[in-house]
């Protein structure tokens, strides 16, 4: 019996069915890679946060915390060049600043919500330096240090925004977006607002001197509010991703600040610098 004759331009169904099943076999594996990853970062965290900082064991495991955090970048960076070994995002369907959108004006009352949210915390972070001598510092390296859940989620907060960082910037829009960002950005301020948004950023990693009031000196208070920081900001992201494009999303802001190469690099930085500070010494 003659076997039947393969059309010329068309696949096997054979062929064609095996690679449906793979890729949905591929599709379904990463919710579970992802669900394990993120387990096992988990109790990375709640691990690690046992030790104080100014030890061995403290800046052994910030240099591993630290050395994971750029495997995974690096790997995300191999995506966006369609390297083997990367893993490639989807890209993002519209680029931020929207052209068209009112120039400068524009993009600095989009990303107002997030200013206006870090310097609050860069606010209560230095006044938390002013306390009395026998009252607990209400800073975030203090009151991390000081209860263990709170370091725990602190150091999984940091991880997390060095792999989002890169994450936002792997699924820039497909041409870039530093086109509209640096046309935007020429319009209103020759600096451009993304760099000085980027230099206000890079001054969360440290503690500037300045005059100081006194905040209340209760503990719970300070943890309360540390913990309405990252609650606000995913208020500020859900509100964005509802705005049609008139609110930075958080993944939009990173994209907008890191636009120039030296508030990149500032960025990158403070978040190396921070997390230091916060796990390390």
């Amino acid at each position: 019996m003659a076997c039947p004759r393969r059309v010329a331009g068309t696949a096997d169904t054979g062929d064609a069915d095996a690679a449906v099943l793979g890729y949905t076999g591929a599709v379904r594996r990463h919710p579970l890679i992802l669900g394990l990853a993120s387990a096992a970062l988990c109790a990375w965290c709640g691990w690690v946060s046992a030790f104080h900082r100014s030890t061995v064991a403290a800046e052994v495991t910030w240099a591993v915390s630290l050395a994971a955090v750029m495997a995974v970048d690096l790997v995300l960076w191999r995506g966006t060049r369609g390297m083997r070994f990367g893993w490639h995002l989807r890209p993002a369907d519209d680029p931020w600043p929207r052209p068209h959108r009112g120039g400068g004006g524009a993009a600095r009352r989009g990303v107002a919500p997030w200013v206006v949210l870090f310097v609050a915390a860069l606010a209560w972070d230095v006044l938390g330096i002013d306390t009395g001598p026998h009252q607990q510092h209400l800073t975030i390296s203090a009151l991390a240090q000081a209860y263990r859940p709170l370091n725990a989620a602190l150091l999984l907060a940091w991880m997390l925004a060095g792999i989002g960082y890169e994450a936002a910037r792997a699924r820039a829009p497909v041409g870039g977006t530093g086109t509209p960002t640096r046309r935007v950005a020429q319009d209103s301020d020759p600096a451009g607002p993304g760099a000085t948004l980027g230099a206000c950023l890079l001054a969360l990693g440290g503690h500037p001197a300045g005059p100081g009031l006194l905040l209340p000196s209760s503990p719970p208070v300070g943890i309360a509010f540390w913990l309405a920081v990252p609650v606000t900001g995913l208020l500020i992201d859900l509100i964005a991703r509802r705005s049609h494009g008139r609110v930075a999303s958080a993944e939009e802001l990173v994209r907008f600040v890191s636009t120039s190469t030296v508030a990149n690099i500032a960025l990158i930085a403070a978040w190396a610098f921070a997390g230091y500070h916060l796990f390390a010494r």
